[in-house]
């Protein structure tokens, strides 16, 4: 089974205004109507000391302390 790459239809923002326009169109039945794409960032978490901290860590690594 052969699978379709759709990193395409993700990287270009050409190809993403496509799509949008498409599903929107599915979603709600209009022709004028445009999805939107939902962009989540994690927040970083950080220590006290300000120093950045990976997930699963429970230490920091700069300043020692226990971080939960």
């Amino acid at each position: 089974m052969d699978g379709f790459d759709l990193t395409k239809y993700q990287e270009d923002d050409a190809e993403k205004d496509k799509i949008r326009k498409i599903m929107g169109k599915v979603l709600s039945g209009r022709s004028d109507y445009e999805a939107l794409e939902e962009k989540k960032q994690e927040k970083q978490r950080r220590c006290e000391c300000g120093w950045p901290l990976e997930s699963g860590q429970k230490f920091c690594q700069e300043c020692g302390k226990k971080v939960e």
